[in-house]
């Protein structure tokens, strides 16, 4: 299983490689934020905090560290995007009903 390895304002997170769906960028919160959809139920929510707005290159960058590590192994590059990342939140979205 592939990660990125997100460069954070103290130290990093690793982020899924995998199975990813989607990754776009969310202009609707307070703070321009990406998400990440998984192929499963999992959504990743990076942020740099409510002062400071993530690009659109930034969605490009994490889509090319992405594109390297996706179904590998093996030490992750560093990934720095253009604000300090200030949270990297996971959330399970609700199932669909039929």
């Amino acid at each position: 299983m592939g990660y990125i390895k997100l460069k954070k304002a103290s130290g990093f997170d690793l982020v899924c490689a995998d199975n990813i769906g989607d990754i776009k960028l969310d202009t609707a919160t307070t703070g321009d934020s990406i998400a990440i959809q998984y192929l499963g139920q999992c959504k990743v929510v990076i942020s740099a905090g409510s002062a400071a707005d993530l690009v659109q290159a930034d969605v490009d960058t994490i889509a090319n560290a992405v594109d390297v590590m996706n179904g590998a192994s093996g030490k992750a590059p560093l990934t720095e995007l253009s604000q300090p990342v200030d949270s990297v939140t996971m959330s399970v979205l609700p199932q669909a009903t039929s």
